[in-house]
């Protein structure tokens, strides 16, 4: 007994139109809402620093191939960025790449306390973000008094971090944000 031909065609009809409708419910969105938006205030560029730092600790959480470490974060850093955060903090472990949590590891987003004193100057193609830091003594890594900070800038009309500053933050961009 053979199926009827009419029969089989409606029913690819029907799973045509069920995949079609389905398609129209995938978001079409980025997963990381603030990576490719324009950074025009504090609040956003707060919420970017935060996804991107959310990023680097991602990568302590489970051991990931080179390129699962790129597609996590390649939406917040620049290559270069990339290549010295993972050149200082990644440890390869059974062929796989991982992050070990550390007190003061480099090329991580800065502890910021995200308030009146983490300054923030906007510029066309560059946004500085930085914080004065008092001298401390405690705990297990001390530090002399000095700024840190991030560089973001924008390449071919996303936002990256591109450079971390610490204690080279320029003179006229702290001027510009007392």
């Amino acid at each position: 007994m053979t199926a009827c031909p009419e029969r089989e065609d409606r029913k690819v009809k029907k799973l045509l139109i069920l995949l079609f409708i389905s398609c129209l419910f995938i978001p079409i969105s980025p997963q990381t809402p603030h990576a490719n938006m324009e950074l025009k205030d504090r609040g956003e560029v707060f919420g970017f620093l935060k996804e991107a730092f959310q990023a680097q600790a991602a990568l302590s959480e489970k051991e990931r191939t080179k390129e699962e470490i790129d597609g996590i974060l390649s939406p917040y850093f620049s290559k270069e960025y990339q290549k010295d955060f993972l050149k200082e903090n990644l440890k390869e472990t059974n062929g796989k790449y991982l992050t070990y949590a550390s007190d003061f590891a480099k090329y991580y987003i800065p502890f910021y306390r995200y308030s009146n004193n983490t300054r923030v100057v906007i510029k066309p193609d560059k946004i500085y973000v930085f914080e004065y830091f008092p001298e401390s003594n405690e705990g297990p890594v001390g530090y002399k008094s000095h700024y840190e900070g991030i560089l973001l800038e924008n390449l071919s009309g996303v936002w990256k971090i591109s450079k971390y500053l610490y204690d080279d933050v320029p003179e006229e961009v702290i001027k510009e944000s007392l």
